[in-house]
């Protein structure tokens, strides 16, 4: 995976780059936060209304900012991402932050993993 075989800090550092046509860069279309907050969904247990509403438990946070970390890693701007999960770019920074200081604790480093796994269903997977 590419979290485990390069430092965190220097891909969070050294986003990609953005243009008016993210799209032909490989960003994440609506359609990828939508497939992905599903996922999240699916594996924790957890609604997608719970990890896209204000809900600061523990658990639905360490989730919501995996998310937050997996779509910034896919391309997206903090401001993309914010306006999405209806939040500043300011919280998207301090999740993605978060969770890269808790990235050598095993559920979280699982987390990531288990979001970035190729899924039968995934139509990129080929």
């Amino acid at each position: 995976m590419w979290f485990v075989e390069s430092s965190m800090d220097s891909q969070l550092m050294d986003p990609k780059p953005r243009t008016p046509f993210a799209k032909s860069l490989g960003a994440p279309t609506p359609k990828d936060y939508d497939r992905l907050v599903q996922r999240a969904s699916e594996l924790s247990g957890i609604s997608m209304t719970d990890l896209l509403s204000s809900k600061r438990t523990q658990r639905v946070s360490q989730w919501r900012q995996s998310i937050f970390f997996v779509l910034r890693h896919m391309g997206a701007t903090f401001q993309e991402i914010g306006a999405y999960f209806n939040r500043t770019h300011g919280t998207i920074i301090h999740g993605c932050n978060t969770l890269e200081r808790n990235a050598s604790n095993k559920d979280v480093r699982q987390i990531i993993i288990d979001l970035t796994k190729k899924t039968d269903g995934d139509p990129d997977n080929q």
